[in-house]
């Protein structure tokens, strides 16, 4: 096979306008070092602690959501948990443990978050309301669980009192958009 006139296996280029280039040290755009933002910029650790908790927190509220609901089943002989309790060989008295453990993981949390968030300026919403809320509402825990990722991607951090000011304007929005929809 015969080469080209406009083959580029002889061909190079030197730049020596370019100070990076006397010391053949010039790396290639694709092997400089992006910046990590963990690695360079690291989180003040109790920014990270309280996230950590809050997280720690929604948790445990599924937790309770979970045990609540399957003992209430459980007891009431709805054949699906009878049938998860059967498969798992679990009673009635294991689904009332683990909702005791997993409240008492939950209050637990609530404290030392009560302790991060003080130490961040925020205030707490009172114990038990504000739990039976994060524990009765999926969609809340959810909507909190997003917010929280959206701190931790944006070195940010939001008070509980302003997650449940954006849950509720998420719920004002729902409604709204229910109430067009059903207008039409």
């Amino acid at each position: 096979m015969k080469k080209k006139d406009n083959d580029f296996d002889d061909f190079s280029i030197e730049e020596k306008d370019d100070p990076r280039t006397w010391t053949d040290e010039l790396v290639q755009d694709c092997e400089k070092d992006e910046k990590v933002p963990f690695e360079n910029d690291p989180m003040p650790l109790p920014i990270l602690e309280y996230l950590a908790e809050f997280k720690a927190l929604i948790d445990a509220c599924g937790h309770v959501s979970y045990f609540f609901n399957m003992k209430k089943f459980v007891k009431a002989n709805v054949n699906k948990a009878k049938a998860v309790a059967s498969a798992y060989h679990h009673d009635l008295r294991y689904y009332q443990d683990q909702l005791n453990e997993w409240r008492t993981k939950a209050r637990r949390s609530y404290s030392v978050l009560s302790i991060h968030a003080g130490k961040l300026g925020y205030e707490m919403p009172v114990e038990i309301d504000w739990l039976n809320q994060l524990a009765f509402s999926e969609d809340r825990r959810s909507a909190y669980k997003g917010y929280l990722n959206t701190c931790l991607k944006n070195f940010k951090i939001i008070s509980p009192k302003e997650m449940e000011e954006k849950f509720q304007q998420r719920l004002l929005k729902r409604l709204k958009r229910l109430k067009t929809s059903t207008n039409k």
